[in-house]
């Protein structure tokens, strides 16, 4: 009979442990938990060390079973959802609308204006290899090609430079004052209009003078319409400070500035000079070399018998330099002599 209940005490003895060890490794259950009761009432004695296991298995800090639900892999569900969760408020705003990422959209501005700065820098190049190349009267030709001196442009360009002997005589030099005088010729009549002699200096430019009447009315043109002569003939960056418009002392020009008046007034001369010298002048030659226009003009000064030519009169060959300019205008770069006798 002794030996019964031992082998009943052993029996439940290494239940209990059994439950001990497979409670520790298992998920509980009701049913579970209804047998550690069941054998807390058969046996006082051995169901203390399993209540003790229980609670030991409640309070460890490792016993997540209500908690976290753990997957197949081990890896816990929860924590994945977290994530996920995270992840979407992440690309998420406060608003609830949806957060644009700059960092993209600058990298792509970026690039799209290096590619536009691109394009703009290689078209520009394009356009002014273009307008070497056509506006050349003749083509791209590193060498100086002959043109015809009977075209419409030579002769054009050739009036525009040519003078006579009363104008050599009274500005030999191709100093400002012949270069505004220059200017001066290419206004055209339109340009001008009736004035009146107020402010007109007449000591300034003797013998000229200004004096309304019945058979005298000034004409006048604005200073404005001076720059745009000037520009025209010699090239948008060139300055030519404005002074009266007159060669020399002699009666040739005959336009007195008026700075006051932002006008050019004319003043009339009655004394008339005459020459005794003569010249012949001769274009006898234009050439071309990419955008630029060369005039070759020949000249031959002559004197009268027992009057010498002055020494500022020197026959030879002149060069006229025209370049084409960004408006299509060719203008005067330079005027040079060469000896030839």
């Amino acid at each position: 009979m002794n030996n019964g209940v031992n082998n009943n005490q052993n029996n439940l003895t290494s239940r209990g442990i059994n439950n001990s060890v497979s409670s520790v490794n298992q998920v509980p259950t009701s049913q579970t938990a209804q047998m550690v009761v069941g054998n807390n009432q058969a046996s006082s004695s051995i169901a203390q060390p399993v209540v003790a296991n229980q609670n030991i298995q409640q309070s460890s800090p490792n016993n997540v079973v209500n908690k976290t639900p753990i997957s197949n892999d081990g890896r816990n569900i929860y924590g994945q959802q977290d994530f996920l969760f995270n992840a979407n408020e992440n690309s998420t705003s406060k608003d609830g609308k949806p957060k644009i990422k700059l960092v993209p959209i600058l990298i792509i501005f970026i690039i799209i204006l290096l590619l536009l700065l691109f394009f703009l820098q290689k078209n520009f190049k394009n356009k002014i290899a273009n307008l070497n190349y056509n506006c050349t009267p003749i083509g791209a030709s590193e060498e100086l090609e002959d043109m015809d001196i009977n075209s419409t442009l030579i002769n054009d360009l050739y009036s525009k430079v040519s003078t006579n002997i009363r104008e050599d005589l009274a500005q030999p030099e191709f100093n400002d004052n012949m270069r505004l005088y220059l200017a001066y010729r290419q206004i055209l009549e339109k340009d001008k209009y009736d004035s009146n002699c107020n402010l007109f200096n007449n000591l300034a430019m003797e013998p000229y003078t200004c004096e309304t009447s019945t058979t005298f009315i000034p004409k006048a043109f604005k200073e404005e319409t001076m720059t745009k002569a000037i520009k025209k003939l010699f090239g948008e960056n060139t300055q030519i400070p404005f002074d009266n418009i007159r060669l020399g002392k002699s009666c040739i020009g005959g336009y007195q500035y008026i700075a006051a008046r932002g006008e050019f007034v004319q003043g009339i001369c009655r004394q008339q000079t005459a020459t005794s010298y003569r010249v012949t002048k001769k274009l006898v030659k234009a050439s071309s070399k990419k955008n630029t226009i060369i005039l070759k003009e020949e000249v031959k000064y002559h004197q009268n018998e027992g009057m010498p030519l002055p020494a500022s009169l020197k026959s030879g060959d002149y060069y006229y330099t025209f370049r084409l300019d960004m408006n299509y205008n060719y203008v005067l770069v330079n005027k040079t002599y060469e000896n030839k006798y």
